[in-house]
């Protein structure tokens, strides 16, 4: 199973196999062990095609190796440490055998194992050269590691430097083998060895692009051996780690890298790695004892000449280094917050001449033999960018802050508050950047109870203050820090400012040109100083000026803050009744703003108005407020604006006086009335909201306000010329908006007044109603539906109520109206639907086939319909087909039915509803898989609702078209869901009407398809003979259908792909 899988097939079965060989020689006896494992260096050496699988199988049956155990571990952990110069290896996991039954035993396994299996090993490591092996390196490993330590000492490093040397090789992808093997020994090793294989690669790479590969190598080597957390594992090779990584960023390797010609030789010299390497150092060290000495590449070319360009390197090597800590598992809260303080403290000092500093004494330390180290005498950093330490400390403080969850834990503030102190008097500092991250700091330490705080709250302030009026400009990241902090204090209890600082703050530069550049910060910072209540001239310019910016930014965060300021200034100010007037004035006149978010804005802020101003300034404002909203509602032609309106006026409405009510329903009641019929439209959403909010105490003026709406209808329904949907015309049709809105207003009212519904004055407009289900506009046609189907839900409950009254008495559910009804809402499945039409069209299409199987059921009913009822007949007969649904309609009405079989029932119930359902049927293979989700939900129900007598009646209709999108004869691509909606509702109807009746009907059905298939091919075949032009163009015209479905299934199946990448990318 091992060897005869083909090469790059079953890798599962040949790593199992391998796995299982490996456990199974870790249980057998020596002899045994020892001869599957020289069988597999045999196999090495005559299988060069299989060499990979018995190198992986050798490796697997060393791990297993039980006839020894590893000792003396402490001990040679001691002479790594203590070991130097280049011929000590450190004795790590010295193999000794265990104790055997016999002498004999023991020495047999020594001899085989050093004479007999490592003359192999090391064969096959010179076999080959001129290419590394990474596989037989790892063998040859975890051989020696089995081994005496004397062995071990003297082998290794001959492997180690055999691979080093084969990094200096031009060939990437040589180097890169090399690297992998590397990084495999170090994992097998243990990170003891690092610093072993750290030293011979700084022997071995001395020069040239040797030293980039140097770099690049050391980082890949730790990043797969760094994994898993490590902490505290390179502490012995610290130094040995930062001196390579300090060349590689800061050396003559840095300046290469810069060099365009030498960058782009080799994908070494392309990137830089050490930063990296850097970061996994910090992460890996123990913090407490080694943290002042990963600083130490730093701190020593801080006292040096430092260059721009050095500097930007220092910079990221302490933003690489703080990333490292952050993640470093052996930091703790306490330990790093005494490692920042001291440092900040020591920077402090050291700016301002005081005392030894601790990070330069470290850094002579680390650079002992540096000639002008020695000329430093008092320790300070003399360098100007000396403070980079300082601004290292104060971002890891912020950061740590930040994640901090302190609330009253009193041991966190009590770390904490020490630093008030501190970070205060780094306010003093000429460095920018240390002023930045020390308001960083500030702005959550303000926050938290530290009682600190108190004494140093003047001096804070003093400070601040001072920074911000001397900043030059708004935008930069100092000025952006210290208007944070201001904010917090000026929110703050605990902290307060007094009246003069205030108007010091509000005369700062950033507020002049607030208008021209507004900031979200420098709004901040307003509304907090507008929430303290500040009374000077200056206040007042500046609320008109953020005025205009809520009105003219196209900003949303801006537009926001500056409608909570102007809400907060105009309802905690005492304003002059003239300035109040100038701002409502200014809001009101705005509503006319060209852009919509400004009208937005506007909108915004006069509900706003309305909910949270006393009553009586609502109630005054009242008749000004509603008329220009309702100049808004009628002309503006952004429907997010006219909804807003829409409710700033019903909350108007609902919270002015009685008074100021009957005044504006008046108003209303007479725009509704008027001949012309500009305001109709807002007039009627008016209206709806005074229904709304007057319930009850609107019912006496309903008879008014109906004998406006009849007018509406009529002019909507005289507007279209012909009863054929034409969206063409939609958004060019007159009156529709009136009508639409007079709909949604008669909906409120029906709501409101139940009894309304069935009154003999409304059937005029319940007609109309069903005029529209057919009206050009989408709208119209979905609100008409709605109205319906309130009908029919009223009409359901209404004889619970009054028994006496039949069903048949209410206008709506005579079987004429409910047929003309149920072919309008047929004839809108021929349009372009959306997801809110679906239920409502599925709902009344059940409701009135069901009504017109229920209420037909007498045989005669004909005999007794009336004449308007027949045109209705007529009328619904021509929608339905208009060219041959006159002479349906009269075969029906003279007895005759018009089916051919004269078997078929003379029932006119049945003939009737079953043309409709054959009508149904045809839509939903013409249209789309909307149109024929609504039918095939409306035949499941419908075999639910219906009789099982009636369901055998009309089960040739409904199962047509579900067998041709089963069975695959639609003649069109159909979606899965509507495919396996299908074959749902085929099984609810067999179900219904009973397995065999099922299958009579079903194979009736094919056999008729058959037949029609089979006449249609023997006419294309005369065809051909007859007329083979018109036989060549319907050839053409099938090819043509056929590339169309392919490419939309070929597009489906894209969208269906992208559609599952993007849920699992989610």
């Amino acid at each position: 199973m091992l060897f005869d899988a083909q090469e790059g097939k079953g890798e599962n079965v040949r790593a199992a196999c391998i796995e299982a060989l490996g456990s199974i020689s870790g249980h057998v006896e020596w002899n045994s062990y020892y001869g599957l494992l020289v069988r597999c260096l045999q196999g090495v050496t005559k299988n060069p095609d299989k060499q990979k699988l018995f190198l992986r199988l050798t490796c697997s049956i060393l791990d297993n190796f039980h006839f020894s155990e590893i000792s003396n571990s402490q001990k040679a952990n001691e002479s790594l440490e203590n070991g130097t110069g280049e011929g000590t290896i450190s004795r790590v996991s010295s193999a000794i055998l265990q104790e055997c039954s016999t002498s004999t035993m023991l020495t047999e396994i020594q001899a085989s194992l050093s004479k007999t299996v490592l003359p192999k090993m090391q064969k096959l490591l010179n076999s080959d050269s001129d290419k590394v092996n990474v596989n037989i390196s790892l063998a040859a490993l975890k051989l020696l590691k089995l081994l005496p330590a004397d062995i071990m000492d003297s082998l290794l490093p001959s492997i180690i430097h055999r691979i080093s040397n084969f990094l200096k090789n031009r060939l990437e992808s040589i180097r890169d083998e090399a690297r992998s093997a590397l990084a495999a020994c170090l994992k097998e090793l243990g990170l003891e060895y690092l610093q072993f294989i750290v030293r011979v690669l700084r022997a071995t790479l001395k020069r040239g692009y040797e030293l980039h590969v140097l770099g690049y190598t050391l980082n890949f080597i730790l990043s797969k051996s760094l994994l898993v957390p490590a902490c505290g594992k390179l502490d012995y090779c610290l130094e040995d780690l930062l001196s390579v990584v300090e060349n590689d960023i800061l050396g003559d390797v840095a300046e290469q890298k810069e060099v365009e010609k030498i960058a782009s030789k080799m994908k070494e010299t392309k990137t830089r790695k050490s930063l990296k390497t850097l970061e996994l150092i910090a992460e890996s060290i123990t913090f407490k004892t080694h943290a002042l000495k990963l600083l130490s590449p730093v701190t020593t070319h801080l006292q040096k000449q430092v260059t721009p360009k050095v500097k930007t390197e220092l910079e990221r090597m302490l933003n690489h280094i703080a990333i490292g800590i952050d993640r470093n598992p052996s930091v703790d809260e306490t330990g790093l917050f005494i490692f920042l303080y001291g440092l900040i403290e020591d920077g402090i000092k050291d700016e301002n001449g005081e005392g030894e500093h601790s990070l330069a004494a470290e850094a002579k330390k680390h650079h002992r033999n540096d000639s002008r180290g020695k000329r430093i005498t008092s320790g300070r950093i003399l360098n100007v960018s000396s403070h980079l330490i300082i601004v290292f400390a104060l971002r890891i403080l912020h950061k740590r802050i930040k994640s901090l969850k302190l609330g009253k834990c009193e041991h966190g503030l009590s770390m904490l508050d020490p630093f008030v102190m501190l970070l205060v008097n780094c306010l003093d500092s000429k460095y920018e950047d240390i002023l930045a991250a020390s308001l960083s700091c500030l702005t959550p330490l303000v926050r938290l109870p530290l009682p600190s705080l108190e004494s140093q709250a003047d001096k804070m302030k003093e400070a601040v203050l001072a920074i911000a009026q001397n900043s030059v400009t708004s935008s930069s990241l100092l000025m952006q820090s210290c208007l944070r902090l201001l904010a917090v204090l000026l929110r703050s209890t605990r902290i307060t400012l007094s009246s003069d600082q205030l108007h010091n703050l509000i005369q700062l530069p950033l507020f002049v040109d607030i208008e021209k550049n507004p900031s979200n910060l420098a709004l901040s910072l307003l509304k907090a100083i507008v929430s303290r209540k500040l009374v000077v001239a200056e206040i007042y310019d500046l609320v008109t000026q953020v005025g205009e910016l809520m009105v003219t930014s196209q900003v949303d965060s801006i537009r926001k803050k500056c409608s909570q300021i102007l809400l907060q200034f105009l309802l905690d100010y005492q304003l002059s009744v003239k300035r109040l007037q100038q701002h409502l004035d200014f809001l009101l006149s705005n509503l006319r703003y060209e852009h919509s978010t400004g009208r937005e804005a506007v909108l915004e802020m006069l509900h706003a108005i309305i909910v949270k101003f006393p009553r009586k300034n609502v109630d005054e404002q009242s008749q000004t407020l509603f008329v220009h909203l309702v100049v808004c509602l009628a002309n503006d032609h952004d429907s997010r604006v006219r909804s807003m309106t829409g409710a700033a006026i019903k909350k108007l409405i609902g919270c002015i006086s009685s008074h100021s009510l009957h005044s504006i329903l008046e108003y209303t009641l007479s725009w509704y009335s008027e001949e012309t019929q500009q305001l109709w439209s807002a007039a009627a959403q008016v209206l709806g909201f005074l229904v709304e909010v007057m319930k009850k105490g609107f019912e006496r003026h309903v008879n008014r306000v109906l004998s406006v709406t009849r007018k509406s209808l009529q002019s909507a329904i005289g507007a279209v010329t012909c009863r054929q949907l034409d969206f063409s015309e939609e958004p060019t049709v007159a009156f529709w908006r009136e009508a639409y809105y007079s709909l949604v207003m008669l909906e409120k009212m029906l709501h409101q007044f139940p009894d309304l519904c069935f009154q003999s004055d409304l059937e005029d407009i319940w007609e109309a109603i069903c005029e529209l289900l057919l009206h050009p506009h989408m709208w119209l046609r979905h609100i008409s539906s709605r109205l319906i189907a309130l009908y029919f839900a009223s009409a359901i409950e209404a004889p619970k109520e009054n028994e006496e009254k039949s069903l048949q008495a209410y206008f709506l559910m005579k079987p004429s109206r409910l047929f003309i009804i149920a072919v309008s809402l047929c004839c809108q499945l021929k349009t372009q639907l959306d997801d809110s039409s679906t239920d409502l069209i599925t709902q009344n299409l059940v409701f009135t086939i069901c009504g017109m199987n229920s209420l037909m059921a007498q045989m005669e009913f004909w005999s007794t319909l009336e004449q308007h009822e027949q045109v209705h007949f007529l009328e619904a007969f021509q929608l339905l087909d208009s060219r041959k649904g006159k002479s349906v309609f009269l075969s029906l009405t003279s007895g005759v039915s018009y089916q051919k079989d004269p078997g078929q029932s003379n029932d006119i119930r049945h003939a009737i509803v079953s043309y409709l359902l054959k009508r149904m049927g045809k839509i939903a293979l013409q249209m789309e898989a909307v149109q024929m989700k609504i039918i095939f939900n409306c035949f499941s129900k419908l075999s639910s609702q219906i009789s099982r007598d009636d369901c055998l009646h009309y089960v040739p209709e409904i199962l047509l078209p579900l067998y041709k999108v089963c069975e695959g004869f639609s003649g069109k691509v159909i979606p899965d869901d509507i495919k396996q909606l299908a074959e749902e509702v085929r099984e609810t109807i067999k179900n219904t009407i009973g397995i065999q009746n099922f299958v009579q009907v079903y194979s009736e059905i094919r056999k008729n398809l058959k037949a029609k298939r089979d006449k249609r091919k023997q006419e294309e075949k005369v065809m051909a003979v007859v007329n083979p032009m018109r036989n060549a163009k319907r050839k053409l015209r099938i090819a043509a259908k056929h590339r169309a479905n392919k490419k939309r299934k070929i597009m489906t199946m894209k969208m269906g792909r992208w559609v599952h990448q993007k849920q699992r990318t989610m």
